[in-house]
């Protein structure tokens, strides 16, 4: 005997530290609910996350017995911390056979023949298991262990009293809603059987005929529902055919009729499955869909790896639709919708009014304090330049193979083979501060002290004064993975294995960005100033420029292609425009 499921879904809204979840596909039915009080990640990511591993433990099994779908269920939960609160109720229908596994929480509840009842309930910290024998028009409703608490059974028999599974669905949200807590969900199933088509000889023929006007009608019943046809005109002349050629014709008839009645049933049958499917992939990717909608203007990075999490599921799931089907073109259409978000995130906004400063061939570019200027690396000719490009002095340093460059109200000190030389503005005079400095990768100034980025020994070299004498800044045991670029305001920002980091007075500050869209490449550079609003990063891994709050919040991300051939960059706040030096020409572009 076929089976037939009819079913409808209640979730609670997710809130800051709880989830929950109502899925189904096919013979699969799940309910689950996580409460997490500390977490590094948000609840939606970690309760989709423990999902995917209970789909991944079932149906990686090769036969789904209760005993093999109880461990599937054990093998997800088993490195879950033991702070995570969960409720997880798994059932699947086999025939006409119901398997329930519960995890701690949770309670399924039957109704048959206008009685209700527990079937299956849950024991705190424990796995447990259930099965049993489904009859017609049984009504089956799974529930997290808080849901069960919200409706309790005698309030729940109320509720469901003479009512259709939608129904029940309809009157349960409102109740689940209000002053939810975000781990109430419940699947409402009834149970039924499709008859199947009788042999010929058992369908009834009802054949009226008129001669007069030569039209027939007739009603056949199949599968279980009645397709009326419409009158026929039959262009036969029965009055000059004998009776048995008439009855020949009249069985044809009919057989034909049946056939094209099975024919539109079974297509009706097939549509109304696909339709089902649909419904399954469409509405758990929906609501997180609409949930990392919601995300965009708390974090864009997070709402990125959502869209495309979901992205990956709903490409997955295509090839179940069948190609050319309404059904497959609408998730088609829905996975584009993802796509679109996608890219909207990725693209940011583009670099404009890009302007040439500076056409002689230069490597690197500083700005400080109104005053900007232009290096040749392996000369190490500095060039002072208004902001349109006109040079106002020149000098060399005497230093070859530039790697980095910091100024002062006064000075311009550039690391090269020389170590780190010191160029006065006004009298271009060079003078040689450091002559060990080949660990340094970065250079920048505070005050009237000059600072080093240490890649050997993974620290700063603090040069009071920007003479040759060296401390150490970090005041505390800090510990540098693979530090290359470094800038400074009040504090010290340093740019470490792709992660933005933050000193103050020698100790870290807990410093973490919201709102990436892609993580920051380790080769980048970053920049400030002690009255800027924003910290900047140019990573040309990615082709972009990052703006990033001195708080965390990605504010803008600039992006160009042109940027994977930079090889410096400053900033102008005040005046809202960059300085980038591309393919060894000085460009601007509006902030």
């Amino acid at each position: 005997m076929e089976t037939n499921v009819l079913l409808s879904k209640i979730v609670a809204n997710p809130q800051e530290t709880t989830w929950a979840q109502a899925y189904s596909t096919l013979n699969l039915f799940i309910v689950l609910s996580l409460r997490s009080q500390n977490s590094q990640m948000s609840i939606v990511t970690e309760g989709k996350e423990l999902f995917e591993k209970i789909q991944k433990e079932y149906f990686s099994l090769d036969e789904k017995g209760l005993s093999s779908i109880k461990k599937s269920v054990e093998n997800a939960i088993s490195d879950l911390e033991p702070e995570k609160e969960v409720s997880i109720v798994l059932s699947t229908v086999t025939q006409n056979f119901l398997y329930i596994v519960i995890a701690s929480g949770g309670a399924v509840i039957l109704k048959r023949n206008g009685k209700v009842g527990t079937i299956a309930a849950g024991e705190e910290g424990k796995t447990v298991a259930f099965s049993g024998e489904l009859k017609p028009d049984d009504i089956v409703i799974l529930e997290t262990g808080d849901f069960s608490k919200k409706i309790p059974i005698k309030k729940l028999t109320q509720v469901i009293d003479n009512l259709e599974v939608s129904e029940i669905s309809e009157n349960l949200a409102p109740i689940i809603h209000e002053e939810s807590q975000g781990t109430e969900a419940a699947i409402i199933l009834q149970y039924k059987n499709i008859k199947k088509i009788e042999e010929e000889g058992a369908v009834k023929e009802d054949i009226a005929s008129n001669q007069e006007e030569g039209e027939e009608q007739k009603q056949v019943m199949s599968i279980g529902a009645k397709i009326r046809l419409p009158k026929i005109s039959f262009p036969i002349n029965f009055e000059g055919a004998t009776k048995k050629k008439a009855l020949i014709l009249a069985i044809v008839f009919l057989g034909i009729l049946l056939l094209g009645s099975i024919f539109f049933e079974r297509s009706r049958q097939e549509q109304a499955k696909r339709a089902q499917i649909l419904s399954e992939i469409i509405e758990p990717n929906q609501k997180g869909y609409d949930e990392a909608v919601a995300l965009i203007s708390l974090n864009k990075g997070l709402a990125l790896e959502e869209f495309e999490e979901i992205k990956r599921t709903l490409e997955g799931k295509r090839s179940i639709l069948q190609e050319g089907t309404k059904e497959r073109k609408n998730l088609d259409e829905f996975i584009g919708k993802v796509e679109s978000k996608i890219g909207e995130l990725n693209q940011g906004a583009t670099l404009s009014n890009r302007k040439l400063i500076f056409n002689e061939e230069v490597d690197l570019v500083g700005f400080r304090q109104d005053s900007l200027f232009v290096v040749k690396a392996q000369g190490g000719e500095i060039s002072l330049i208004s902001t349109d490009g006109k040079v106002q002095k020149s000098a060399k340093s005497d230093n070859k193979n530039i790697e980095s460059l910091a100024s002062d109200s006064n000075s311009i000190y550039l690391l090269g083979d020389s170590g780190i030389t010191k160029t006065d503005k006004k009298s271009g005079k060079t003078t040689a501060i450091v002559k060990d400095a080949q660990e340094l990768v970065s250079l920048d100034t505070f005050g009237s002290n000059l600072y080093g980025l240490n890649a050997k020994t993974k620290t700063v070299d603090k040069y009071a004064g920007g003479s040759s004498g060296r401390s150490d800044y970090f005041k505390a045991d800090v510990t540098l993975n693979n530090p290359v670029s470094m800038a400074i305001d009040s504090s010290i920002w340093i740019l470490d294995s792709g992660k933005v980091r933050k000193f103050t007075k020698g100790t870290e500050e807990t410093f973490s960005i919201s709102g990436l869209t892609k993580p920051i490449s380790e080769n980048s550079k970053i920049f400030t100033g002690l009255d800027y609003e924003n910290v900047y990063t140019l990573d040309k891994d990615t082709n972009r420029i990052i703006s990033i709050s001195k708080s965390g919040e990605v504010k803008n991300q600039y992006v160009s292609k042109e940027l994977s051939n930079a090889s410096s960059f400053s900033v102008d706040e005040s005046r809202k425009k960059i300085y980038v030096v591309i393919s060894g020409k000085l460009y601007s572009f509006d902030l």
